[in-house]
């Protein structure tokens, strides 16, 4: 059973990175102002605009007076926008992969070993060691130390004096 979460876990991963580099490494579409999020004819990925915030096609930066300049500041903002939400996109989906592939497997490997003893093989509280096989624990009820019925060992009485 394992063995199948692992691979589950492991073909998750590879889709979910597929996916995350997909939408870091895909050219960003053109803003509504017009023109490439890229420093040529077509627009850059998100990956190397994000990296490179200057390489925006939007030309150099008209003076602050001029009208043309809320245009350019609009359209590098939109650029910039899309970028990093494609970013934080492909961020959270690459975690998603981490999770998949290796918290997945770790989750479900803990829930089927689960084990009653503690770390130390100690057993837990409020039970003891079944005669008949030490390693189970068993819990108090009626058939306690010393008690009509319960195993042998365990109906010890006290010295008397």
């Amino acid at each position: 059973m394992f063995g199948a979460v692992r691979v589950v876990g492991t073909v998750l991963a590879v889709f979910f990175l597929a996916a995350a580099a997909t939408i870091a490494l895909v050219p960003l579409p053109a803003p509504a102002a017009g023109g490439t999020c890229g420093p040529s004819t077509s627009s850059e990925s998100a990956l190397l605009a994000f990296f490179n915030p200057l390489s925006v096609g939007a030309g150099p930066e008209p003076p602050a007076n001029s009208a043309r300049h809320s245009q350019w500041v609009a359209f590098v903002n939109e650029c910039q926008s899309t970028t990093n939400s494609r970013m934080i996109q492909s961020g959270v989906i690459a975690v998603g992969a981490l999770l998949a592939g290796l918290g997945l497997p770790w989750a479900v490997r803990r829930f089927v070993r689960e084990d009653p003893t503690d770390p130390m093989g100690l057993t837990p509280p409020g039970k003891h060691p079944d005669p008949a096989d030490p390693s189970v624990p068993q819990s108090w009820d009626e058939r306690g130390w010393g008690a009509p019925g319960a195993p042998p060992d365990h109906n010890v009485s006290a010295p008397t004096v």
